[in-house]
């Protein structure tokens, strides 16, 4: 049995780099899994105290590039990731990886036949020690697990480890029911008790489409008993939000603080304009922002006037205090090292299964 694996690692050494489909990627994907491997990742750009079991990252301000006029778009994210460990597919075994992702932005790809994603992604993996690529791993649901995960981070340290009771129940709000709305809402639900979830959507049809999914799959859930329900206005049910995810592309503002009730803890997702333009100047300036790395936020949120309390990873690296203020935001932007660690996990669980089935067969 040992010969036979050890053959195969020869082997794969020696062939084509693995690909990864998408379909396998969504048979493999878990939300305790991906939690496990964004925390690394956020963890990784940050500040620590202690060295010990500390991952480090390095990783260049994500490029792109504008085609025909700016409609069509291609971005270029590059990292790297050591000393992290995934404790559920690899135990103590620490890993290194070197990842590259490439994003396309074809806005006309859904009016195809069959129609495609719009923004499609692509993960490329090479061996730490001889820089040969050595997997290739499609990216599109890695890029919207990873986004949701790296939320749902954000909340355990920003929100829950900050209250009396973190078991308690959380109302949370969706507001956007598109594909990060629809996968943080899922996400949330599956990790932490959330008694409640309000959606809205510009398009109500897409929240009614969202809650019937929701309801459908609800005994999956932490909470069975989840009540969801469908708005026409995004002020209905803020007041009584404890966490609220802003997953749209608005251009301009339309959460204030007046609505907002206290301990509340916004995830912004969405892109917009400038990454900031769903939430009110009010909003900003009387909450703590936190974002997952400096370096992204010095590059992509130049136009956002309020100042950055720190990363979500100087949180869980104890640098910094968890927050006591009653409002916080994570700024949700996206890293290179949380592609490459999860499409490292993808890897691992992928050769696990294989090598179970030939150990079987």
């Amino acid at each position: 049995m040992f010969a036979n694996i050890f053959h195969t690692e020869i082997q794969q050494r020696d062939s084509q780099p693995l690909y990864i489909s998408e379909n396998e990627v969504k048979k493999l994907l878990s939300w305790p899994l991906i939690f496990e491997a964004c925390e690394q990742a956020i963890r990784s750009v940050s500040r620590s105290e202690s060295s010990e079991n500390q991952p480090s990252a390095i990783q260049p301000a994500r490029q792109r590039i504008n085609m025909n006029n700016d409609t069509v778009a291609v971005f270029s994210m590059l990292g790297v990731i050591n000393n992290y460990q995934l404790p559920s597919v690899g135990g103590s075994k620490t890993f290194n990886t070197i990842g590259h992702k490439m994003v396309t932005s074809f806005p006309k790809n859904e009016q195809l036949e069959p129609p495609l994603p719009n923004i499609l992604a692509s993960i490329f993996l090479f061996d730490t020690e001889t820089g040969r690529l050595r997997s290739i791993v499609e990216g599109t649901e890695i890029t919207t697990w990873r986004t949701a995960a790296c939320s749902l981070v954000a909340t355990k340290y920003l929100y829950f480890n900050r209250i009396d009771d973190p078991t308690t129940t959380s109302v949370l709000t969706i507001v956007g029911c598109g594909v990060q709305g629809r996968i943080h809402a899922i996400g949330m639900c599956n990790t932490f008790n959330i008694s409640t979830v309000h959606l809205w959507n510009r398009t109500k049809a897409k929240a009614t489409i969202l809650a019937a999914e929701l309801e459908g799959v609800k005994s999956t859930f932490l909470n069975k008993n989840l009540k969801i329900f469908v708005h026409d206005a995004v002020d209905e049910w803020v007041a009584e939000s404890d966490i609220i995810v802003t997953a749209t592309s608005a251009r301009t503002p339309f959460l204030s603080a007046n609505i907002l009730k206290p301990n509340v803890h916004i995830n912004a997702v969405g892109a917009g304009i400038n990454h900031h333009s769903e939430l009110d100047g009010s909003v900003y300036g009387m909450s703590k922002i936190y974002v997952d790395s400096w370096a992204g936020a010095q590059s992509e949120l130049k136009t956002l006037n309020y100042p950055i309390e720190g990363e979500v990873g100087e949180v869980i690296n104890s640098v910094k205090q968890t927050p006591t203020q009653k409002w916080t935001i994570f700024q949700s932007l996206g890293m290179a090292v949380e592609d490459a660690a999860v499409a490292q996990l993808i890897v691992e669980l992928y050769e696990k299964g294989k090598r179970t089935e030939q150990t079987v067969g």
